[in-house]
């Protein structure tokens, strides 16, 4: 069975989400200020009225927020803690709407995803099994069956074009394009956010730069810099992210880390075609 180019166009979005996306272990650390306590003296009562001088609680030290600097190595070490996570996103490409919900695992590589895509005429599924990406568009490959593109070994340009999933879905090398091209970090507020507190930062990069060490091509009119909003926890993960670029509009949320994720591979009796 043929698989249609216009597939390729549809998954722009999906190493986006398996590359931005990254989860790590969620330290939680008590405390906090220490009360003073009050003491009574054991010496005789004295008869002047002044009252006894309480010392002051110490000041409350606000947290440091990143820097240009600091903020790409904290990401990067948060992100190499990855385990497993859950995401979704929204995404808004020259007026069409595409929405996604993922699942991943990073060790073993696995990620599994719904996304309806009017660019494909509707809903299809992604299955990434180590190497092997396994495609479902109801209206090209019949309900319930899948291509199986083998991401590594391929020589069919169409199989390549999806190769840079494979190194997007690797947490430690999925802010490669950020290291590259970033040009500014800016605290903006901590939020709370479905009861959670998050810092959100302006994290501006150098557009051109960022897709060429993604190993991205640069598409014609691209604005020079592109600011990403994101909302990072006290674990230093990113939590939300929002940007818009050139008429795409992008929204995402991410969740569940470390929480067990079961992702395989379709069976053989599900395989249409092979690529």
């Amino acid at each position: 069975m043929k698989f249609r180019n216009r597939a390729v166009a549809a998954a722009i979005a999906l190493p986006m989400i398996l590359g931005i996306a990254a989860c790590g272990d969620k330290d939680t650390a008590g405390g906090g200020a220490t009360q003073p306590t009050q003491t009574q003296s054991t010496s005789a009562p004295v008869t002047s009225s002044t009252p006894e001088a309480s010392t002051p609680a110490p000041p409350v030290e606000e947290p440091a927020h990143l820097t240009n600097a600091s903020f790409i190595p904290t990401l990067k070490s948060a992100t190499g803690k990855a385990k497993s996570f859950t995401s979704k996103m929204t995404m808004t490409v020259g007026g069409q709407k595409i929405t996604a919900t993922s699942s991943q695992t990073t060790s073993p590589l696995a990620m599994k995803m719904d996304m309806v895509n009017p660019m494909v005429g509707g809903a299809m599924q992604m299955i990434l099994v180590k190497s092997n990406l396994y495609i479902s568009i109801p209206k090209q490959t019949g309900a319930g069956k899948y291509i199986q593109l083998n991401l590594k070994n391929s020589s069919d340009p169409t199989v390549k074009s999806f190769g840079s999933i494979l190194e997007s879905a690797d947490p430690t090398k999925s802010y490669q394009g950020w290291e590259k091209a970033l040009s500014g970090v800016k605290f903006v507020k901590s939020e709370t956010i479905g009861g959670q507190k998050l810092d959100r930062y302006d994290v501006t990069v150098d557009t051109a730069k960022s897709l060429k060490a993604a190993g991205q091509p640069v598409p014609k009119g691209v604005p020079k810099s592109l600011v990403y909003s994101v909302w990072m926890g006290s674990d230093k993960l990113i939590y939300q992210m929002k940007f818009a670029m050139a008429g795409v509009d992008m929204q995402m949320t991410m969740s569940d880390y470390n929480k067990p994720v079961a992702i395989a591979a379709p069976p053989a009796s599900k395989i249409v075609g092979k690529r």
